[in-house]
């Protein structure tokens, strides 16, 4: 090859250098017209338009060449990744200036694979020389091709060291393994990098990952998109009438407390369910730029899946993205079937201007997980909506509340949290992270009253009697209970009497398969349009995850934010004259569950003072205080941990590696979870070659319960021994006692 036009870059279909190299740098050109007023430091588009334009720069060796070419095959260790050879040229070209403005160097290192020791060691210390075979006219082509990009993007030329020469012909001498020591002991050593690098380097990875993929993929840029409220109000009055509620339609008009957020910079929602928050919220997110992202944050995939649901109707599908363990596989029952895993890759990182998901996806960025640089990136400016904050336990609140003063202090992030319930020291905290802050409160609601609540002093198992005699009524009932095992054996004491009655008994709870859940949700849905009756037997799950209006709930006792929430599924339209929330005593494996202290005891406590008593949300509020009266969050060590964790890991990895795997991370709530397919689809998966159909078998369980039980693997998925139907999901079977958990 005597030409820079010869030199491949991709194969299939064939891409020369130049090609890519100009795509990459047109995507890059608009991302600055995009950011250039955010990000208004010269240095950094400079080393930018750099990184970006000599990233590849190392696919012009000629073992990469005869590789991509199909000519020959090398050993792994004659090999070196191209894009550290592309690395180590800008580096010895100007290491002074690298020394001192590492990021954009290590953002080249790290844009193919994560960047971390292994990959570094593997690469950079090889001991055996290898020699290239490149011809001097070719690099003096590219860095002429590079400087002509730089004079078109307003750039200064780049100029080459006459040592680069000696680099090119013979790169693993020892000057460059001497440069090479120099930039390992920058990352490697503690203390030599900080937060600053940390967000210079996201900002640089996050540019070049961004151009890349996209020029890679032959796409362009997502577009924006911007909305006012007129156009809001026209979209829901649109999504009013496909749902059949047209009278609502025609007097449709935002509420005060919807309009109260507008124009506000950080704003604090309390309002009871059903008020229309998610509106308030949107209206709040209005006053964003063209490409600023709204990112949506929900509890659960379920409540994820719903909104993204009705967000798609609001601003088309194109420009909305769901974001979670599951997404993909709902998104190809739901949306489009020919959804694959390629595109997903893409939209799970925040490319699109809409983006629903569950906590964990913002979580997991702070500790350098996945492709935390893109999706930190965009958080830049952006809305994040934050819903039902007063659920997550201590340490996983710790984790969003240094995650909050993370993006707010480095990306300009902006927050919307909203509730039904939330208690006063929770409150003061949220304010307090927020620092500057609007506070929004739906009056009108909070001084209604929807349910009356009375208790019983007995456990759930002494309210069977009772239970039937509402099914009897025809009455829509919720049971909901605090552990799964409980729900299904209320579900098959309770079956019969639906039954003898001519009315559906549906169990819900945390642990059926991915193609089931959402035929449950269906079923459950139909059920509650229904007016013949009927029973749900449901765990916590149902707190939040499920826009449902039953006529009655019998409940364990738990936090009485808990309660509050599962509450909101009666009466949830506020039109019943009479709806009742019955409250019975916990079972004492409900402390494990909760470990709260003596908030259990204290919740039963209110309810008992109450009994009998419609009750409106500024009692209920009221009695959360007065139960969380003693609650210590600051003090309390798990939220301790949670909120220091991110920066210990981060300090961990000097704050700009990869973290690929780290137990201690995943310790807790939504991080504490992996996907199993129950034994007995393991002969029928046998057969089937499609990943997709693997995945439509999974669920989700603590890693605790997975070590519990006989597992096997097959095309990378884990089989865990059990029992599943779809009427009751998936018990797990003990390896030691051959019992079932």
């Amino acid at each position: 090859m005597n030409s820079l036009k010869e030199i491949w870059a991709k194969s299939t279909p064939t891409e020369t250098l130049e090609e890519h190299t100009t795509e990459v740098l047109k995507i890059w050109a608009q991302l600055r017209e995009r950011y250039q007023q955010i990000i208004k430091d010269e240095t950094f588009w400079y080393d930018s338009f750099y990184a970006i334009a000599f990233h590849d720069f190392g696919k012009i060796c000629s073992n990469f060449q005869e590789t991509i070419r199909g000519k020959r095959s090398y050993n792994d260790d004659e090999r070196v990744r191209h894009e550290f050879f592309s690395g180590m040229f800008l580096y010895s070209n100007n290491h002074s200036h690298y020394q001192r403005n590492l990021e954009s160097l290590i953002a080249v290192f790290s844009h193919h694979k994560p960047f971390n020791e292994d990959g570094f060691n593997k690469h950079i210390f090889r001991n055996t020389i290898i020699r290239y075979s490149i011809e001097t006219s070719i690099v003096d082509e590219f860095i002429e091709f590079a400087n002509h990009k730089a004079s078109q993007y307003q750039i200064q030329p780049i100029k080459i060291n006459e040592k680069l020469k000696y680099f090119v012909i013979n790169d693993y001498s020892e000057l460059t393994k001497w440069y090479q020591r120099k930039i390992y002991d920058v990352i490697n050593e503690y203390g030599l990098l900080n937060q600053k690098n940390r967000v210079v380097y996201i900002k640089h990875k996050a540019i070049l990952n961004i151009s890349d993929w996209t020029a890679s993929g032959h796409l362009t840029l997502e577009e924006g998109k911007s909305y006012d409220i007129p156009y809001l109000k026209e979209r829901i009055i649109f999504k009013l009438i496909a749902d059949g509620k047209t009278e609502i339609a025609n007097g449709f008009q935002f509420r005060k407390f919807q309009e109260a957020g507008i124009d506000k910079r950080n704003v604090i929602a309390i309002a009871p369910t059903g008020s229309g928050k998610t509106e308030a919220a949107l209206l709040w997110a209005s006053s964003k730029n063209e490409w600023e992202r709204i990112i949506y944050i929900l509890p659960t995939r379920v409540t994820s899946n719903a909104i993204f649901q009705r967000l798609s109707t609001y601003f088309g599908g194109d420009k909305v993205q769901l974001v979670h363990s599951s997404a993909r596989l709902f998104i190809k029952e739901q949306v489009d079937d020919n959804y694959d895993q390629k595109k997903y890759f893409r939209d799970k990182s925040f490319f699109k201007n809409i983006n629903v998901c569950t906590i964990d996806q913002i979580l997991t960025q702070g500790f350098n997980l996945g492709f935390w640089e893109v999706k930190t990136f965009h958080m830049l400016n952006a809305r994040v909506i934050i819903d039902e904050i007063h659920l997550y336990s201590p340490y996983t609140l710790g984790l969003i509340i240094s995650t909050i003063k993370y993006l707010k202090d480095h990306f300009n992030t902006q927050f919307f949290v909203m509730t039904a319930t939330m208690p006063q020291k929770l409150f003061d905290l949220v304010q307090e992270t927020l620092g500057e802050v609007d506070i929004v409160k739906d009056s009108e609601l909070l001084d209604a009253a929807r349910n009356i609540f009375e208790t019983r002093d007995s456990n759930m198992d002494a309210l069977i009697e009772e239970i039937k005699e509402q099914i009897s009524k025809k009455k829509k009932v919720l049971v909901v209970v605090n552990t799964i095992d409980k729900a299904i054996g209320l579900y098959h004491l309770l079956k019969p009497s639906a039954e003898d009655f001519g009315v559906e008994a549906i169990c819900y709870h945390s642990r059926f398969i991915n193609k089931h859940r959402s035929k449950k949700e269906r079923d459950i849905f139909d059920l509650e349009k229904q007016d013949k009756g009927g029973i749900l037997i449901a765990t916590q799950v149902v707190e939040v995850s499920l826009d449902i209006d039953f006529d009655i709930l019998f409940t364990e006792n738990a936090p009485i934010d808990s309660i509050i929430q599962r509450a909101g599924r009666v009466n949830r339209k506020r039109t019943k004259e009479i709806s009742k929330v019955i409250v019975a005593r916990h079972f004492e494996i409900t402390k494990k569950i909760y470990d709260a202290g003596t908030i259990l005891e204290d919740t039963y406590s209110e309810f008992l003072k109450t009994d009998g008593k419609r009750l409106t949300e500024n009692e209920l509020t009221e009695m959360v205080n007065k139960v969380y009266s003693k609650w210590d969050i600051k003090g309390n060590q798990n939220y301790q941990e949670g909120l220091n964790k991110h920066l210990e890991i981060q300090h961990k990895y000097n704050f700009i590696k990869d973290l690929t795997s780290d137990e201690k991370v995943f310790t807790r709530e939504n991080l504490d979870t992996v996907s199993v397919i129950p034994d007995c689809y393991y002969e029928k998966l046998c057969s089937i070659k499609e990943r997709d159909e693997f995945s439509k078998h999974e669920l989700s369980v603590r890693r605790f319960w997975k070590s519990k039980a006989q597992s096997r693997d097959l095309n990378g998925f884990c089989f865990l021994s059990g029992e599943y139907n779809y009427a009751t999901g998936f018990k797990l079977l003990n390896k030691e006692s051959l019992t079932f958990i």
